[in-house]
C-alpha cells in the first residue's frame, strides 16, 4: 500500500451501478452492519515487522503483524489479507479460511461475498461455497433485503435471491432496463432509458414482490434513501443541476416540504446527508427518517455518520460531531500549506482513523492514529509512514466495500460500510 490516503485516494469498486445518480449512497440501516461490529480489532503497522496485523482496544496486537496488506473485519467475522502477494480470508485468531482460489473477492456483507471467478461474479456464503454461481457479468453487492441485482440478457437488469433464483412476477422474471440495488424493501427502477428525441429517462420504485409503489413518468431521476424513503427529482420541473431532490415516503406522498440540492442514503445511525446550494455554494447538514433537520446545514463538507458520530469539514477544519446533539467530539488540526490531518474512516466500536501529514507537499512526515473518541480522544495506537520504503500507509479506501464517493469532485466520503 503506497502513501495515497491524504492526496488522493483510490476508488476501488467492483463495477459501476447500472443507475447514475446524483447522490452519494453509502451506508446501511440493518443493526447487523458490514462494519466491525463484534470482532473490536483493527488493522495496524508495525514499524518492526514492516508488516500490518491488528490491535485490540487496549493497542495491544490481537494478530501479530504478518501480513502485507489488510482490510478491516467485518460482520461475518472475516477480513481480507495479502499473503506472499496472495489475497486470503482470515478469523479473529488470524488463521486462514479457505483454500480456495478466487479471481477476486469481497469481504462479507450480510453473510455474503461477492466473488470472481474466470472473470465472471457470483456470491459466496461463509461456508465459502458459491450460493449465487459466477456466471454474471454483473452482479451488486447483498444487501440486508438478501436479494442482489444481475445483469440479464439483452442489456437487461434483474434480480436474484441467496440462493440464485430469479425473481418472478406472474411467472415472468422481474426484469428493466436499469435497476439499482433493493434496500429496506424496495429498490429504483427504470423501464425507459432511453434518450432519443430528447426523451429523459424515467424512474420507478418497486418492492420486492415487484409490485409498482412509485409509477414510472413523473421523475426523472430517483434514489432508494432506505428505510422506505426516497429522494426524487421531477420531471421536467428541476431539471437543472444542481437538482431539487423530493424527500418521499415509499408510497409517493412527501416527507418533507424542504427541498434539497445534495442527498444521501440513511446510514446505521438513521440519518442522512443532505445539502442545499446558498449563495453558489454548498452547505451540508443532517435529517433523521421524520425528515426532521437534527443537525444544520451550515458545513462545508460532511461524510455519511457511522457508529453515532459524523465527520464534517468547516472551512478548513474536520470535526467529529455526535449526532444525537449536534456537539463537536474531536477537531483535526487545521490545514495549512505544511501540515494537513485528516479523518481516514468513519467510528467504529468509538475508534476513528486520523492521518496527520507534515510538510504536506513533500509527503516527509505521515503520522496514522486510532482515536478513541469514546475514551477522552486517547491515541490507540499509532505509527509513521516509511515514505522511503513505502510502507505503513493504511488506507480505507482500499477496502473492497470501502467506497469513495466523489459527487462532481465536490464531496467525498470514506467509511467502512458498502
Amino acid at each position: 500500500m503506497g502513501y495515497n490516503s491524504l492526496k488522493q485516494m483510490k476508488k476501488t469498486t467492483l463495477l459501476a451501478l447500472p443507475l447514475v445518480l446524483a447522490m452519494a449512497f453509502t451506508g446501511c440501516t440493518d443493526n447487523d452492519t458490514p462494519s466491525t461490529t463484534k470482532t473490536k480489532l483493527w488493522p495496524a503497522y508495525s514499524s518492526s515487522a514492516n508488516l500490518y496485523g491488528y490491535i485490540n482496544k487496549k493497542g495491544e496486537w490481537a494478530i501479530p503483524a504478518q501480513f502485507s496488506e489488510a482490510s478491516s473485519f467485518f460482520s461475518a467475522g472475516y477480513a481480507i489479507v495479502k499473503i506472499n502477494g496472495n489475497q486470503a480470508f482470515i478469523d479473529t485468531d488470524g488463521k486462514v479460511q479457505s483454500c480456495v482460489s478466487f479471481d477476486s473477492a469481497e469481504p462479507f456483507i450480510y453473510k455474503f461475498s461477492r466473488a470472481e471467478l474466470n472473470n465472471k461474479f457470483g456470491m459466496i456464503n461463509t461456508d465459502f461455497e458459491f450460493a449465487i454461481q459466477p456466471v454474471y457479468s454483473y452482479l451488486s453487492e447483498m444487501t440486508n433485503d438478501g436479494i442482489v441485482t444481475y445483469q440479464a440478457s439483452g442489456d437487461k437488469f434483474g434480480f436474484l435471491d441467496k440462493k440464485g433464483n430469479v425473481l418472478m412476477k406472474d411467472n415472468n422474471p422481474i426484469v428493466y432496463e436499469s435497476a439499482d440495488a433493493f434496500r429496506d424493501g424496495y429498490c429504483v427502477v427504470s423501464a425507459n432509458m432511453s434518450t432519443d428525441d430528447g426523451r429523459i429517462p424515467t424512474y420507478a420504485l418497486i418492492d420486492t414482490k415487484g409490485n409498482i409503489q412509485i409509477s414510472e413518468g413523473r421523475y426523472m431521476n430517483m434514489g432508494n434513501m432506505g428505510l422506505g424513503i426516497v429522494g426524487a427529482v421531477e420531471k421536467d420541473k428541476d431539471a437543472t443541476s444542481p437538482y431539487d431532490w423530493h424527500i418521499l415516503k415509499a408510497d409517493g406522498s412527501s416527507l418533507s416540504s424542504r427541498i434539497y440540492n445534495r442527498v444521501s442514503r440513511f446510514s446505521e445511525d438513521k440519518v442522512a446527508w443532505v445539502g442545499i446550494k446558498d449563495e453558489n455554494k454548498m452547505k451540508y447538514g443532517y435529517i433523521d427518517a421524520d425528515g426532521k433537520e437534527v443537525i444544520s446545514l451550515n458545513h462545508d463538507e460532511v461524510w455519511i455518520s457511522t457508529g453515532g458520530y459524523a465527520w464534517v469539514l468547516d472551512e478548513n477544519t474536520y470535526k467529529l460531531l455526535d449526532v444525537k446533539n449536534g456537539s463537536t467530539v474531536l477537531s483535526c488540526q487545521t490545514m495549512t500549506s505544511d501540515v494537513k490531518e485528516a479523518p481516514l474512516c468513519g467510528v467504529h466500536n468509538g475508534l476513528t482513523l486520523v492521518a496527520k501529514a507534515t510538510n504536506y507537499n513533500g509527503d516527509t512526515s505521515v503520522e496514522f492514529r486510532w482515536v478513541d473518541v469514546t475514551d477522552g480522544n486517547r491515541t490507540v495506537y499509532s505509527w509513521n509512514y516509511n515514505k522511503d520504503k513505502n510502507n505503513g500507509a493504511l488506507d480505507p479506501s482500499s477496502w473492497a466495500p470501502a467506497r469513495k464517493n466523489n459527487m462532481n469532485n465536490e464531496h467525498n466520503e470514506y467509511v467502512f460500510l458498502k
